[in-house]
């Protein structure tokens, strides 16, 4: 029905205004858009408005003003002259909590952004509808176009988002995204606008409220304090990686797949040695880095992930649990013998 695709309040909050079918408000200095299949409001990505100016732009230079105006100079002078102990003021630096990532797969869904993107913290979710506040852009008919904007909680999630996820691989097999710091138009705000903006201001407290004590007792967050002073912080675990078929299957697999997660693990730090316990039913494979940080890292990055259909389960090691593998020596002779046998004739077969 045409009136679902209304945002709550348009025709009574003078805010809110319809341009060529799309509904847009102006609150904080952010002009904000209404997505009618998220039912909430998003902010608007800064366009380039003039592509070829952009390539010959001047660092530090502004275009807009005349290179050199006289009478303004005067001004400036007469103006500082009057007042030579006051500091300038300053408008304080706006706090950005937002990513924009491109080179997503078309196919992806909020939830498996969401997925991905919450190990660098808690996404906001929107007062009205409690869905989190990501948006997928769409072309004009209504199709992915491969970018997103995530809204985080905490203006440090961005900062870890960018560090962590930048150029690493939503799925397997993909191209890697990219994540940066999201950029807006901010517009100044009118008199009636800022009236308008104090309606909700109850409930954005609570919805922040809510936030800050989800952040203060999430339980699967980790305690990194904790992991840097474990003896065992620079492994991480990685589970369903593979399956014992798999392995019985192709013999030359477990060389790939040390090879693909070395490659992957390296985009996070260096790492010192990569184990697959190849007797493990639960396909695990160990990645031991150089320092902590790094292993840190990893978990945050690989946890949740899909890997040929299964679903990563990324920890760092507690140092308890002893993962079975493949051992050579001489009381296992038979079964390393045996192994060798059935890489012959793979080899053999694909001839």
């Amino acid at each position: 029905m045409e009136g679902e695709n209304v945002p709550l309040g348009f025709g009574v909050d003078q805010n809110i205004k319809l341009t060529n079918g799309i509904y847009t408000k102006v609150e904080d200095g952010l002009t904000y858009e209404y997505e009618s299949s998220k039912k909430g409001w998003f902010p608007v990505l800064e366009e380039v408005f003039d592509q070829q100016q952009s390539i010959y732009k001047v660092d530090g230079v502004d275009e807009s003003e005349p290179a050199f105006d006289p009478a303004l100079k005067k001004k400036e002078k007469r103006k500082l002259d009057h007042h030579p102990d006051e500091t300038a003021k300053k408008k304080p630096k706006k706090i950005n909590t937002s990513v924009y990532v491109t080179n997503l797969p078309t196919d992806c869904t909020v939830e498996e952004i969401h997925d991905y993107f919450k190990k660098c913290g808690i996404i906001l979710e929107d007062t009205h509808t409690g869905l989190p506040k990501i948006k997928i852009y769409q072309d004009e008919e209504g199709r992915n176009k491969g970018d997103a904007l995530v809204v985080y909680f905490k203006e440090e999630s961005v900062k870890m988002a960018c560090s962590l996820l930048d150029d690493t691989l939503f799925r397997f097999g993909e191209k890697p995204i990219k994540v940066q710091e999201a950029v807006f138009q901010e517009k100044e705000k009118t008199e009636e606008e800022k009236k308008e903006a104090k309606v909700d201001k109850n409930r954005i407290r609570k919805k922040m409220h809510k936030l800050t004590k989800k952040l203060d007792w999430e339980g699967d967050e980790i305690d990194e304090e904790e992991i840097k002073n474990s003896k065992n912080a620079k492994i991480v675990i990685l589970k369903h990686m593979f399956s014992l078929e798999e392995l019985e299957e192709d013999p030359t697999l477990l060389l790939d797949l040390k090879e693909d997660i070395r490659e992957e693990a390296e985009k996070l730090g260096e790492v010192t040695n990569i184990v697959l316990y190849d007797k493990n039913p639960d396909g695990v494979i160990s990645v031991r880095y150089k320092d902590a940080a790094s292993a840190l890292a990893c978990v945050k990055n690989m946890n949740g992930r899909w890997f040929s259909k299964r679903k990563i389960e990324a920890s760092i090691y507690d140092g308890k649990l002893k993962y079975e593998k493949t051992i050579s020596s001489l009381e296992n002779e038979e079964e390393e013998e045996l192994r060798l046998k059935k890489y012959e004739e793979w080899l053999q077969n694909q001839n």
